[in-house]
């Protein structure tokens, strides 16, 4: 019997404490001993030092209440201070009683739970833990039991599916979980994968919670199988993906549809294209595409604003997809740039008329925050198989056509020829040529002078830019301007040509009775580069150019930008001392009211008006009424493109103050005009 104790105490790790009658001591087992560091025998007063000071009274009376009431069994769990640190101990005490109850002996076997306490507090946590994830990640699980026909569900999945905690089903009640268009065809699948022996199932079904929103939730089933293969128990979790699927969709959204139009982008426009190429292919058949853009564009926008300039591109959206057929795609590939795709297309006349279409749709005004704004477009068009096998090349000559349309006064459509490849092949080479010209210093600025027509004393000259190419020679300058504000290579040209010029005026003034006054042109361009009004303060002050030997020429355009810091950016400049004029003035927006607000000090009349003088009577009415106007405002006046003496002698007679043009002199280099600047 010994034996058989000593083998349950060290199977266990149990150790003994005997107490008997008539004894003064406890007796300790050896394993006892090794757990409490003591001797085999030890006073029970010393044994009561060993608990925990705060749970040894509620010990005590607990003993006295079992010495007292006859009990023969009880256990309790308490903490030890050993010397190998605090550690939590199990007590199991049973109590030997003489007839009149008096306990004779009793034996208590004590176990160090410590470890066991530990574990259960990490399960309970790990617990918590678990379910707190579930409770974020929207993440349940379940199972059924075909044994038991008994389900259990967890707390989680109870309440993703809006179940009562007290909810309880049979296989039929989870199915009639299922919202009942879905119930079938789950059910089927269950029978296809026990059929098959199938051990795991995924699918996904959708139910609308209490507040009517559409949740959609996905389950993976694993399938135990009894020897006889018949279903045993499935154990499946089960996720809410809503948030997931709702990203998902987002995600599609902006990869393949522009954000302000909804319209496809650029992406998916190409993917469609290619399968309309692939069956056009396959079924012998013809297609097109159109690429457009709005005319003026950015003067909406850097005039109205981007709110404005949005809202036009939606409308602009709009108006497109009303007049294509519902198998075209209309799509925004960025900016103000428009592509539609037109999969059936019999011949090319069609093309020409659906482009028709599209021009006619842009007749009508865009209400625009209250004002009425019309807009045009160019349309550029290419055709399959005739002038491209691939969507890339397509798009290309579409695209080379839209620029041709746009180089013939816009508002039209132009059909691709290999001669508009040529063209934009030479485009994009002198664009790369014009970036190395602004570093190899092939720029230079012509200047043509300005005469007082009454003394026929010399004023001032105006500064045109010139390229010098090393191979093309001299490049007009109606072939790289245009591109220059396309691309934005004008800021840059034009911060050199403000510096040069401020040069040139310094030389050229440097004891001079009567000063000259050079201008530049400026681009509209040039006021988004900040801050710009610096940038004149910097070119006069690094060349050491008066303020009054300057004049910036500006466009009528730039008078209707909205932007307040445009006329904040003039009112600076002209605050320097430095003139502003407006360049080919009546051929813009006659933008009359503009003429108060801004710092204009000079109108140049445009040469489209002086070429006609004096016979035609129109022009003759008109420039008349200009130099009256800028008589009334105290500005002064140039006349542009006089080449005759009679158109001279009208002006004359006018009111002209000043004159520029071929009969007075051409635009002619920095050397040459310092001649004529040093004559008396």
């Amino acid at each position: 019997m010994a034996l058989q104790l000593e083998a349950v105490e060290n199977l266990n790790q149990i150790g003994l404490l005997i107490w008997r009658q008539g004894h003064d001591k406890v007796r300790l087992s050896a394993l006892a001993q090794t757990l409490l560091a003591l001797p085999e025998l030890v006073p029970f007063n010393e044994l009561l030092e060993l608990l925990d000071p705060q749970e040894r009274p509620g010990l005590q009376a607990c003993w006295q209440q079992m010495a007292d009431t006859g009990q023969r069994h009880a256990m309790a769990e308490f903490s030890a201070c050993l010397p190998q640190g605090r550690r939590r101990l199990g007590g199991n005490a049973l109590f030997e009683r003489a007839q009149d109850g008096e306990v004779v002996c009793c034996v208590v076997a004590i176990q160090d739970i410590t470890s066991h306490d530990a574990m259960v507090q990490a399960l309970s946590d790990s617990e918590a833990r678990l379910e707190e994830a579930q409770r974020i990640a929207q993440f349940g699980y379940w199972e059924w039991d075909f044994e038991q026909r008994r389900a259990m569900l967890s707390d989680q999945a109870v309440a993703m599916w809006g179940l009562p905690p007290s909810w309880r089903a049979d296989e039929r009640g989870l199915l009639g979980l299922l919202p009942p268009d879905q119930r079938e065809w789950v059910e089927k699948l269950y029978l296809e994968a026990f059929a098959k022996r199938q051990t795991s199932l995924r699918y996904e079904v959708r139910k609308s919670d209490d507040d009517g929103n559409v949740r959609e939730f996905h389950s993976l089933v694993k399938i135990d199988y009894a020897p006889d293969g018949q279903p045993r128990r499935l154990l499946a979790t089960l996720q809410d993906i809503s948030e997931l699927k709702s990203y998902r969709r987002q995600l599609h959204s902006l990869s393949f549809f522009d954000t302000v139009t909804g319209l496809p982008n650029r992406a998916l426009f190409v993917d469609r294209l290619n399968h309309a190429l692939t069956d056009a292919s396959w079924h012998g058949q013809q297609l097109g595409i159109l690429m457009l853009d709005l005319d003026r564009f950015k003067d909406i926008n850097d005039s109205l604003g981007h709110t404005a300039g949005d809202a036009l591109l939606q409308q602009a959206a709009q108006r497109l997809q009303q007049i294509m057929r519902e198998y075209d795609t209309v799509a925004r590939l960025g900016g103000d740039e428009f592509a539609v795709l037109l999969p059936e297309v019999r011949q090319a006349t069609d093309m020409g008329s659906i482009a028709q279409k599209v021009l006619s749709a842009f007749t009508q005004p865009f209400q625009l925050g209250g004002q009425e704004v019309f807009v045009t477009a160019s349309v550029g068009g290419a055709f399959y198989p005739a002038d491209a096998q691939d969507a890339v090349q397509l798009m290309q000559h579409a695209d080379a056509a839209l620029y041709h349309a746009k180089s013939q006064g816009r508002n039209n459509f132009r059909f691709y020829s290999k001669e508009l490849t040529r063209q934009a092949a030479e485009r994009l080479t002198l664009e790369s040529e014009l970036r190395k010209a602004i570093e190899g210093d092939e720029l230079a600025l012509h200047y043509q002078p300005k005469f007082d027509l009454v003394t026929g004393a010399l004023v001032g000259a105006e500064a045109l830019m010139r390229w010098q190419h090393p191979q093309r020679g001299m490049v007009p300058p109606l072939s790289f301007i245009s591109m220059a504000e396309d691309t934005g290579l004008i800021v840059p040209m034009g911060a050199w040509a403000l510096r040069s010029a401020c040069a040139a005026a310094a030389a050229w003034n440097a004891g001079r009775r009567s000063p000259l006054k050079i201008a530049v042109n400026l681009s509209a361009r040039q006021f988004t580069a900040t801050p710009f009004s610096t940038t004149v303060h910097e070119a006069l002050r690094s060349t050491g150019c008066r303020p009054e030997w300057l004049e910036l020429e500006i466009t009528e355009s730039l008078l209707l930008d909205g932007r307040e810091e445009i006329l904040s950016v003039l009112q600076d400049i002209a605050a320097q001392g430095v003139s502003i004029a407006l360049d080919d003035f009546g051929t813009g927006y006659s933008a009359l009211s503009y003429l108060t607000r801004f710092p204009v000090d000079t109108l140049k009349i445009d040469r489209s008006f002086i070429k006609d003088l004096p016979g035609d009577r129109s022009s003759a009415e008109l420039v008349k009424a200009i130099v009256s106007l800028g008589h009334s405002l105290e500005m002064n006046l140039v006349a542009e493109g006089v080449e005759t003496r009679e158109q001279a002698e009208h002006l004359v007679g006018l009111g002209c103050q000043l004159v520029q043009g071929y009969l007075y002199g051409k635009p002619v280099p920095y050397d040459v005009f310092s001649e004529l600047a040093a004559q008396p």
